[in-house]
């Protein structure tokens, strides 16, 4: 009798798929090809900002939308400075870049608060909560790392030696796919809970946008239902997407915030 899993007889044996570069690889199928990978910015980054939890909600129509609304967002972001000519253009660069920096100050307290949550967990949950924010917290720090290595490698442009040239290019790279991927999916926090990811970014944005609304100088020259329109179309939009989110976890998959500490 022909065993289960052997095909048909005298079929050649299947062959094993090889190591994807961007996606989870068992460490028994890593071989040169995966290692080499680390070497390429965006892959590492990939690696390290994209969760990895393998009972994860896995929703394509939800990662799609919350890729391109970041995407959408920055990009309107800077049509808007141009069109109104509120930042030259040489000066966008250092724009986005202040306003990312300030994005992960807000993450930051965002994981300190965490770790406040961690401490706080039934002694029997402790260790289980506290390994689930590893992989956001190690996403988080890396990119972090790479921005502000990123910045002071440029304070001395152009580079002095090749080297150097391809360290600030490596650290661009990284940190500007990793920053991308990381306002997408919040930190990996989907390896916490599935609804987090929606949440998390939320954090950051408004924070920063809805204060600056009146007392931004940027936009002094602007008349205000434009500067309201400008200003406030990203956290509303952002609002009605999180919620759309939000309810779509719920009804399909029957994810809620409050099942953060079920796994342990």
């Amino acid at each position: 009798m022909m065993s289960q899993g052997t095909g048909r007889p005298g079929a050649a044996p299947r062959a094993a798929a090889p190591p994807t570069l961007f996606g989870p690889v068992p460490p028994a199928g890593r071989g040169v090809l995966w290692w080499l990978g680390w070497l390429i910015p965006v892959i590492a980054a990939h690696r390290m900002c994209t969760p990895t939890r393998p009972g994860r909600v896995i929703d394509p129509l939800i990662e799609r939308v919350r890729f391109w609304r970041t995407v959408l967002a920055i990009t309107l972001t800077v049509c808007a400075w141009l069109a109104l000519h509120l930042v030259p253009l040489r000066e966008i660069p250092g724009q986005l870049y202040e306003s990312f920096s300030l994005g992960l100050l807000i993450l930051e307290l965002l994981f300190l608060l965490a770790l406040a949550a961690v401490s706080m967990a039934p002694k029997g949950r402790r260790r289980a909560a506290a390994s689930r924010w590893r992989g956001a917290f190690l996403a988080f720090v890396l990119v972090e790392a790479a921005v502000v290595l990123f910045r002071n490698t440029g304070s001395h442009w152009p580079p002095t030696s090749p080297l150097s040239a391809a360290c600030a290019l490596w650290l661009l790279l990284f940190g500007g796919s990793g920053g991308l991927l990381l306002l997408s999916n919040g930190c990996r926090t989907a390896d916490v809970n599935d609804a987090l990811p929606t949440l998390v970014p939320l954090l950051p944005i408004l924070p920063m946008t809805l204060p600056l609304a009146f007392v931004d100088p940027t936009y002094d020259r602007v008349p205000l239902a434009l500067r309201l329109l400008v200003q406030l179309t990203g956290p509303v939009s952002l609002l009605l997407l999180a919620r759309w989110e939000l309810r779509r976890l719920r009804t399909l998959h029957d994810v809620r915030v409050s099942h953060i500490w079920n796994r342990a």
